[in-house]
């Protein structure tokens, strides 16, 4: 059995070449706006941006916690010789709290993404000590250096470093909650109704070739009446749509049949959006097939 072309790919083919190739361009813009609008791209595009500002704030929090290390290391130890065993043993005193702080801020980051807030004043209380003991001990190093001169942009970094540490570690789990928030709000966002190309026109038909009438015998018979000329079938609406949208209005009629109802307009626009006017055809044409057939009696 041969397969019967579809009005869409009759009107490709006769088309010019531009008009093929928007006609491609066109089915392709459609493709790339019903995957970019899903509600899972949204939530993976916003859990990918939390991770990527998170790693950056360790980063930088690393680096602040680098130069603090040194603060604390000439307040404990900046008057000892390297023989010194305390000497050596200062460099861990600031590690060792920052590690307490980025354990700390780890688990706090982690509730507060699974929906649940730290409002525990022992938590609160000790971030700020940790982060009041830092700070102490660099303004105290930048005021009484061990070595050299007090220097006033060492006084000033010594006391603004530990103070963007101390509030960037506050920051943290506010952004990872906010970001908690907008994935789960990608998620459960509707997807945006595919857009319904308005249907191009049936192509007109080809003007049929009438054969000669051979000429009239001179008999006194009268000629015959001519046959009416059969009126070429109305393209189906259904037809100019595209191959998703009638795939489900195909569902849903053949849900309202097995039912045993007549597919109505609101079972239509549940499913698709399209024009009132081509809703209201639509119903006319289901309901009298099944399958795009006529339904017999």
């Amino acid at each position: 059995m041969f397969s019967k072309r579809s009005p869409k790919d009759t009107n490709r083919a006769t088309a010019s070449r531009r008009v093929r190739v928007l006609s491609r361009r066109l089915d392709e813009a459609r493709d790339v706006h019903r995957l970019a609008t899903d509600p899972l791209l949204g939530a993976v595009t916003a859990d990918r941006f939390r991770i990527s500002i998170t790693r950056t704030l360790w980063f930088f929090l690393a680096l602040g916690l680098g130069f603090t290390t040194t603060g604390v290391h000439d307040f404990l130890a900046g008057h000892l010789a390297p023989t010194d065993p305390l000497w050596w043993g200062a460099w861990l005193t600031e590690p060792a709290l920052a590690g307490i702080l980025v354990t700390l801020l780890r688990w706090e980051s982690t509730m507060l993404a699974h929906g649940i807030k730290v409002t525990e004043k022992p938590v609160r209380y000790l971030k700020r000590v940790l982060l009041a003991a830092t700070l102490v001990a660099n303004v105290w190093a930048g005021l009484a250096p061990s070595r050299g001169t007090v220097s006033k942009g060492m006084v000033f970094f010594h006391l603004t470093i530990p103070i963007v540490v101390f509030l960037l570690a506050e920051v943290m789990p506010v952004i990872q909650q906010h970001c908690t928030t907008a994935r789960e709000q990608a998620a459960t966002s509707k997807p945006a109704p595919a857009p319904v190309p308005v249907p191009a026109p049936a192509p007109a038909p080809a003007p049929e070739v009438q054969a000669e009438t051979p000429a009239p015998r001179p008999a006194p018979t009268p000629s015959p009446a001519p046959e009416p000329v059969p009126t070429q079938p109305k393209a189906s609406t259904m037809a100019k749509l595209p191959a998703g949208v009638r795939t489900t209005i195909t569902r849903v009629t053949e849900a309202a049949h097995a039912a045993g109802r007549a597919v109505t307009a609101d079972d239509l626009t549940a499913a698709v959006a399209l024009p009132e006017a081509m809703v209201t055809t639509l119903v006319a044409e289901l309901n009298t097939t099944v399958n795009h057939h006529p339904v017999s009696a």
